[in-house]
């Protein structure tokens, strides 16, 4: 089952597909599926195997003091730990739910809404997105090792090396409030200890919120607001400084700014992504079988001019509906090179007139050959 790409439509300036069924294209839905995929299973495999990197191949040098006091030059103070010195169970839980539980389910609930209701070939352009930012996270961290702010608190500013285990942070009391070793057992086995810059916690809201606001436009104020809650957990569970949350951010606006290359336009008018493909029956197994369409190519991107758009549009319309013009065959060419000019039609003989019609420049085909006028001289 495939859609096949019918001609254009001038009034919405888009492309209807439809339906059909195509046995060879029915079983290659693994290779379309997988490809937006591979730059998150990258991310993950190396940031898993950084734990089996020889200590003799990584970085000799790690950062303790560079962050904190980049924090007070930039900001005048250490932010993180103004933030974190007034703790309380009502802020753990603040903090955690952005921290602990939103930063790991939201990636897949963003996912369905842009398969659901955004235009074909979102989906594939944020899985690429988010991959490649993470993945260009992870080696930053794993070449510029720096320290958390829990270091500083636990060791102050003596120098560290990569025997020293990850700790939780302020995650600790979320285990004390739950009864739990989750967070305090998963962070002394982490495998990137000193990757406090940039934080991809900062990275994956502030790219996440990007592609709602594209989505959504009328939800820019919420996707604010989401990246605020973010930066403060952050800061407050000791994990990030400022610098670190600005940095990721840089990481997730960079990504996005490529990837809007390459973003197809969306359409408010348009309730789901069938109706992007001029489907007007909605069901699972139409939005399954619309998996294996990529139309990201055939729409338009974010980036170019609807005004152009709809100029080329209106060309090819005009184009195809003007009729050709009429010309004279070779041996009417022959006959009206030969006949002589009647003085009558001459510029000076009394019967031209200056308010008379101009003579068409198109000469209509006859097979009677052309009329001949004969007029009598004075």
């Amino acid at each position: 089952m495939v859609f096949v790409r019918s001609p254009i439509c001038t009034d919405c300036n888009h492309h209807a597909y439809r339906l059909y069924s195509d046995p060879i294209t029915d079983t290659d839905t693994s290779t379309i599926v997988g490809i937006p995929a591979l730059p998150i299973f990258t991310w993950l495999i190396t940031f898993y195997a950084c734990q089996f990197i020889p200590i003799d191949y990584r970085p000799t040098h790690i950062f303790v003091n560079l962050l904190p006091t980049l924090e007070r030059i930039l900001y005048g103070a250490n932010l993180s730990e103004i933030i974190s010195k007034h703790t309380h169970p009502v802020l753990d839980i603040l903090a955690w739910i952005p921290y602990g539980i939103v930063h790991f389910s939201f990636p897949f609930i963003l996912s369905i809404l842009l398969f659901v209701y955004g235009p074909p070939g979102s989906l594939k352009v944020f899985g690429k997105a988010f991959g490649y930012m993470n993945l260009a996270g992870v080696l930053t961290q794993l070449l510029f090792p720096n320290a958390s702010p829990w270091y500083e608190i636990i060791y102050g500013s003596a120098p560290a090396d990569y025997s020293i285990p990850g700790e939780a942070g302020g995650l600790l009391r979320i285990d004390d409030i739950l009864g739990l070793d989750l967070y305090g057992s998963t962070f002394g086995t982490s495998p990137l200890v000193f990757g406090a810059f940039p934080s991809l916690h900062s990275g994956c809201a502030t790219l996440e919120m990007l592609f709602v606001a594209y989505l959504f436009p009328r939800l820019k104020p919420v996707a604010a607001i989401y990246v605020m809650w973010m930066w403060f957990a952050t800061m407050y569970l000791t994990h990030h400084y400022m610098i670190d949350l600005v940095g990721g951010s840089i990481y997730a606006i960079l990504a996005f700014v490529v990837a809007q290359n390459f973003l197809p336009k969306t359409n408010q008018d348009y309730r789901n992504r069938l109706a992007y493909m001029n489907v007007t029956k909605s069901s699972i197994r139409t939005f399954i079988y619309s998996i294996e369409h990529d139309v990201c190519s055939e729409y338009d991107t974010i980036h170019s001019s609807n005004h152009d758009d709809e100029e080329s549009a209106m060309k090819l319309v005009t184009k195809q509906h003007r009729p050709e013009p009429l010309r004279l065959s070779n041996m009417n060419e022959k006959r009206m090179e030969s006949a002589e000019p009647s003085p009558a039609l001459s510029p000076s003989s009394g019967y031209w007139s200056s308010t008379s019609e101009p003579e068409s420049p198109i000469t209509p085909h006859s097979s009677l050959g052309s009329p001949q006028m004969h007029f009598s001289k004075a």
